[in-house]
């Protein structure tokens, strides 16, 4: 028999206890993935997981956006209404890794992504593979570095872009891509601890293909060869107009580029897991966070910011950035896609079922099991994107809510509210609020009651009650977004 099926029974109508794996690739787009639909970006390794595995087509970002999702992965709980952005996680209750741990799990962390500095409780092994973020390499007194495109079209600091430029000149294969070094990372600890007797949990998580867009050049010329213009690598995150429309084309083929890149990598840790015989013992999840606009809406980025770097708008939420693939696979359950609506936190409480490990009953969260088994949706038919609420005690931001019929744009005061009808208007182009004010009346109202029901402070849901169709004119110049 297997390992997996020897190591323990549990009380879950004889669920047996397995080694887990959990792949997060930041800023990965559905849309981007043959086993989501695309036919033109090559990602075989990722469609071959999908192949033997529950596909979540409705799975979308609760807190927004890279450490709020964290924060959301780790606590099962939708941490947007009082945590803040990049603030540190101050853990009200023990975080997932703890769980297993206590559960028997050996558990292991292997990450590019910073925003998971904070979450090394409850893992015996944790290896942070560093210089992802901002480049690792140091700038020399005036150094500068050629770019390619006109710094006005890049996300600035410009010291930052000539660090990220640095790097990488030093590469000297694909192998020193940060995707490739974490994957590897993850597979040697496979390989390490080969033999043991105890379950395990692995977490890779890898920032790719968030920007920059640094492939190398072989995968972007798959996709647009002979290309000469500006390439916006590191685009700015602003409104699309400052980007000509084939500069725009280029910079999806850049992203394009990454995410086969990151299937590669992904499918190297795949293969070590089948080399090494744990298919039949080891559930595996893919996911990712959220999304980016690439023009899409008008938009670029995740957010509007300065040219110093501060943040000066948030934009809507709409499903181009809210929307993340959920690849799981588990040896005994066939597979399938799932429509159900699935956020973050619900990665919790599937994770601690599949090891037989109780979930606590401060987790908002749900089991993804039984919809994995077979049994229908049990879900609250509808998905809460958001900003968090911590950071603007006096500039409320837009949050979303969307079910299959419809999706509410709660504005604040940084945007107009908004409601689209998505059996006509799927794009989510044409807002309807003014010609439906009662029903984005009710589901403002629906909102609410979610906010209410998740612990949101009073003093936010309090600000939130009303409808506001239209943001304030003015907004506090101290504000810290």
């Amino acid at each position: 028999m297997a390992l997996g099926r020897n190591i323990r029974m549990t009380g879950f109508a004889g669920w047996v206890a397995m080694n887990i794996i959990l792949i997060i690739s930041d800023t990965l787009r559905p849309q981007y993935l043959g086993c989501y639909g695309n036919a033109w970006i090559r990602t075989p390794n990722i469609d071959a997981l999908a192949k033997q595995a529950c596909l979540f087509t409705h799975f979308h970002a609760a807190s927004f956006p890279t450490g709020p999702m964290r924060k959301d992965l780790h606590s099962g709980r939708y941490t947007f209404p009082y945590t803040s952005w990049k603030d540190e996680w101050k853990p009200r209750h023990k975080v997932l890794a703890e769980y297993l741990s206590g559960a028997g799990y050996l558990t292991a962390m292997v990450s590019d992504t910073p925003a998971n500095q904070h979450y090394q409780a409850g893992f015996d092994h944790f290896e942070m593979i560093p210089g992802q973020v901002g480049g690792g390499m140091d700038l020399g007194p005036d150094e500068k570095m050629d770019l390619p495109a006109d710094i006005r079209k890049l996300r600035t600091p410009v010291e930052r872009l000539y660090r990220i430029v640095k790097t990488e000149s030093k590469w000297k294969g694909e192998e020193d891509r940060f995707a490739a070094q974490t994957m590897r990372a993850a597979a040697r600890w496979l390989e390490g601890r080969h033999g043991g007797d105890k379950p395990f949990f692995l977490y890779v998580d890898t920032f790719d293909p968030h920007e920059p867009w640094d492939p190398p050049r072989y995968y972007i010329d798959r996709y647009d060869p002979g290309y000469e213009g500006d390439e916006l690598f590191e685009p700015a995150y602003e409104p699309a107009g400052y980007a000509t429309d084939p500069e725009i084309r280029h910079m999806r083929f850049m992203y394009a580029g990454e995410v086969s890149m990151v299937d590669r990598w992904v499918g190297h840790l795949l293969r070590t897991v089948e080399e090494m015989g744990l298919v039949d013992d080891t559930a595996v999840v893919l996911t990712s966070d959220h999304g980016f606009y690439h023009g899409e809406h008008n938009f670029i980025g995740k957010v509007q910011l300065h040219r110093d770097g501060r943040i000066v708008l948030r934009y809507p939420l709409y499903r181009t950035i809210s929307h993340a693939p959920l690849l799981v696979r588990i040896p005994c359950c066939r597979r399938r896609k799932l429509e159900g609506f699935v956020q973050p936190p619900d990665l919790m409480p599937t994770l601690l079922e599949i090891a037989g490990a109780k979930v606590p009953s401060h987790v908002q969260g749900r089991s993804l099991l039984p919809e994995i088994r077979g049994d229908q949706a049990r879900g609250p038919g509808f998905a809460v994107s958001s900003y968090t609420y911590r950071q603007d005690a006096e500039v409320r931001c837009p949050t979303s809510l969307r079910t299959r019929e419809f999706l509410y744009v709660y504005g604040g005061d940084e945007w107009q509210s908004e409601f689209y009808d998505l059996r006509r208007d799927p794009g989510e182009r044409n807002n309807i609020l003014k010609e439906n004010p009662d029903q984005a009346l009710e589901a403002h109202r629906l909102l609410v009651s979610f906010l209410d029901k998740i612990g949101c402070p009073r003093q936010s849901l309090k600000m939130r009650r009303s409808l506001s169709p239209r943001p304030r004119r003015s907004l506090p110049p101290s504000r810290i977004l």
